[in-house]
């Protein structure tokens, strides 16, 4: 799996039609489109952006498949006035198509899925294999939680390092 496997859009394809043919098959177009505060699909940003997403979304189905449950997109594209609205970080990646935000749904809530969640996604992190992606991964709480952000292609980095860290450090 490398940005180089990813083709460019074609220009009758939707969006969806996009992520289906790079192998997205768990998150649709209008989940990583949709305002989740706001209840409002946008626009899909302009088409050769869109190869942006692909790698985040790739490491999202792994992190599913590990589950073994479904997970949800909290958050995927902020249009600027959006992300501002919320409290966006004013370089974040969702501005640029590159990240979302997962949650596990509220019937997969219990506290070993969470545990697990945060583990799978760290495990993802720490993985050498994905070091080109260049992964970002927030996590919101001390230790265990309900949603996690992922994103690629920026810079490799984490946040909430009083959170990350010691989960990190436990799984090297």
């Amino acid at each position: 799996m490398t940005a180089n496997e990813i083709e460019p859009p074609t220009k009758e394809e939707t969006l969806g039609d996009f992520l289906k043919r790079n192998g997205i098959l768990h998150f649709s177009a209008s989940e990583v489109l949709t305002m989740r505060r706001l209840g409002v699909e946008v626009d899909p940003p302009r088409r050769e952006w869109w190869p942006r997403i692909i790698p985040t979304l790739w490491l999202a189905e792994m992190l599913r498949s590990e589950l073994g449950c479904p997970l949800v997109i909290g958050n995927g594209y902020r249009p600027e006035p959006y992300n501002a609205r919320v409290g966006g970080a004013k370089n974040s990646q969702h501005l640029h198509f590159r990240a979302v935000d997962l949650d596990l749904p509220m019937n997969h809530r219990s506290r070993a899925l969470q545990e697990r969640f945060y583990e799978v996604a760290a495990g993802l992190y720490l993985d050498p294999a994905f070091e080109a992606l260049k992964v970002g991964l927030g996590l919101y709480r001390p230790w265990r939680g309900t949603r996690i952000h992922l994103d690629t292609g920026f810079r490799r980095r984490h946040w909430k390092k009083q959170y990350t860290q010691p989960l990190l450090e436990t799984l090297r």
